[in-house]
């Protein structure tokens, strides 16, 4: 009987991500996935800004976006009105543009970084039954030509899906309902004059209708709020649309047109035991905003590191709660956000509202890029839900503890380093010595300190303002020293997955030291 550290059941885009950084963290993974090859269209479509910095920390922001489409800029139309475009090029590089690209496109870049981290997806194979032990989670998998094999896991991760055999088998509801609205949608190429980026938005009557840039000169074509005793969709019906909204644009070479109807549900609790949940297993809700596969693509990375410190004995067992402390909640908010937008863009009672919010919207630069920022998920925060430590006093100026560590590019030697790439690079924590713009002795040698007993669990770097040294991170533009407000010595302590942890004055240390206390192994010793 094979024994491993992981099962993932499920090589979706969440599975995937799962599969690839608990494999690029060292751990024994076996991922299988019922069918017998990745998807063939586009199901998911949008990358957002947040999730482009997962794929930067694995490795593959650069291919992700080579074969992505940018969203240049948004029309709004009421029917046939234009009320205004959402021009995200001139909200300037501070505010984070989303980036469309075929799920299929992101699977098979996932799975090829898979293989060169020496895992693979076996194809044709399902989880047939589990039980879990305590100390380990046995699972029966079975595929068409009736082979069984049984497999022992430390866990076992369902990312298997809306009709998630991980959670059946945990005997957890899936508690919400279905729309009633139906959508209609097609992926083809349109002869027009429109520039390639653009994407169009019409708020009408018979529902909200999308046309979002594709890669590769296609477009989507999205109608929200369709009668489901509608005949089926065709090209010919949605040609019938387009002459209706932009007359003269030629509809052609459809690669996928069908029909569907969405739900929105959620389980109560995304882990139980050893066995946790991820993506569409645990969540799933409407297309708007383009959260959905940016949320489970969040669920994994958030839990990887996670069952690689313990798995490492580099972190206590009770860390791993924390998983679903984080993400049912913002699982929750996220199905909220969606619900509410979907039933605001398909009720057919407060169009004249509808078109009076969006027109403001549209009118002032700080809505829009507040609404962008909020679709980026780059807002996530864990301040009350996650293991986390403010020891700083009041005010404390972002980021807090619990908050993403906004982007920041640090000098490494001769070298240019991100800093989620950085602290994503093992499996450990990060405590950055914020020591301002001359070094801290007394910083330098607490540093030490921690890095003796707690070695294992967290890797110590100091930062100083200005260009920095062979062995010291240099902050040449003072993202870090002066955009987090650091006015004395500080310790930060930053996860794997981007979050603050700690933030302490060197005067609390003692904060820091109980935080590491309490979550990581107290025997651990310098590797």
């Amino acid at each position: 009987m094979e024994s491993i550290d992981v099962l993932v059941a499920g090589a979706g885009p969440t599975g995937l991500t799962m599969a690839c950084e608990l494999r690029r963290f060292g751990l024994r993974v076996r991922v299988i996935d019922p069918a017998p090859r990745t998807t063939e269209h586009s199901k998911a479509l949008v990358v957002h800004a947040r999730t482009r910095e997962v794929f930067e920390a694995m490795g593959l922001r650069a291919a992700v976006e080579a074969e992505g489409q940018a969203l240049a800029a948004v029309q709004v139309y009421f029917e046939k009105e234009l009320l205004g475009q959402l021009d995200l090029e001139q909200l300037g590089p501070a505010v984070p543009r989303p980036l469309f690209l075929d799920q299929s496109t992101t699977e098979r870049l996932l799975q090829d970084h898979l293989l060169r981290l020496g895992g693979a997806v076996e194809r044709g194979r399902k989880l047939l039954s589990f039980r879990d032990e305590g100390a380990q989670v046995v699972a029966t998998i079975g595929g068409d030509d009736g082979r069984e094999e049984t497999v022992t896991a430390r866990w076992l991760v369902g990312c298997d899906g809306a009709h998630s055999a991980v959670r059946h088998g945990l005997g957890l509801p899936f508690e919400g309902s279905a729309y009633e609205d139906m959508f209609d949608q097609a992926d083809l190429k349109i002869t027009w004059d429109r520039p390639p980026g653009l994407g169009c938005a019409f708020l009408r009557p018979a529902g909200l209708c999308v046309f979002a840039p594709l890669p590769r000169d296609r477009y989507r074509i999205i109608v929200m709020g369709g009668d489901g005793h509608a005949p089926e969709p065709t090209l010919e019906m949605f040609q019938r649309l387009a002459d209706e909204l932009v007359p003269g644009a030629v509809l052609h070479d459809p690669e996928w047109i069908l029909r569907f109807r969405l739900h929105h549900r959620m389980v109560p609790r995304m882990a139980v035991g050893s066995v946790f949940l991820a993506g569409d297993a645990a969540h799933i809700h409407s297309p708007a905003g383009g959260q959905g596969m940016n949320t489970g693509i969040q669920d994994a990375f958030n839990l990887a590191w996670k069952l690689a410190m313990v798995a490492r004995g580099a972190a206590r067992l009770e860390l791993l709660a924390s998983y679903d402390a984080e993400r049912h909640a913002v699982a929750k908010r996220t199905l909220e956000m969606t619900d509410r937008l979907f039933r605001g863009a398909t009720s057919r009672r407060t169009m004249s509202l509808r078109k009076l919010a969006v027109a403001t919207v549209l009118r002032f630069r700080s809505l829009q890029a507040r609404l962008v920022r909020r679709m980026s998920q780059q807002g996530v925060s864990y301040r009350e839900t996650g293991p986390v430590v403010d020891a700083r006093s009041w005010p404390r100026a972002s980021p807090r503890a619990g908050d993403r560590a906004p982007a920041a590019m640090l000098r490494e030697g001769d070298a240019t380093v991100s800093l989620h790439a950085l602290v994503a690079s093992s499996p450990k924590m990060t405590l950055l010595l914020m020591h301002g713009s001359s070094r801290s002795q007394a910083l330098s040698i607490a540093g030490r300190e921690l890095a003796e007993r707690w070695g294992r669990s967290l890797v110590v770097r100091d930062l100083v303002l200005g260009t920095g040294d062979a062995d010291t991170l240099g902050d040449p533009s003072g993202a870090m020293v002066r955009g987090w407000r650091v006015r004395a010595p500080e310790l930060v302590l930053l996860r794997p997955d981007g979050h603050v942890a700690v933030r302490a004055p060197l005067r609390r240390i003692d904060a820091l030291q109980a935080y590491a206390a309490r979550w990581f192994q107290q025997d651990a010793t310098c590797d």
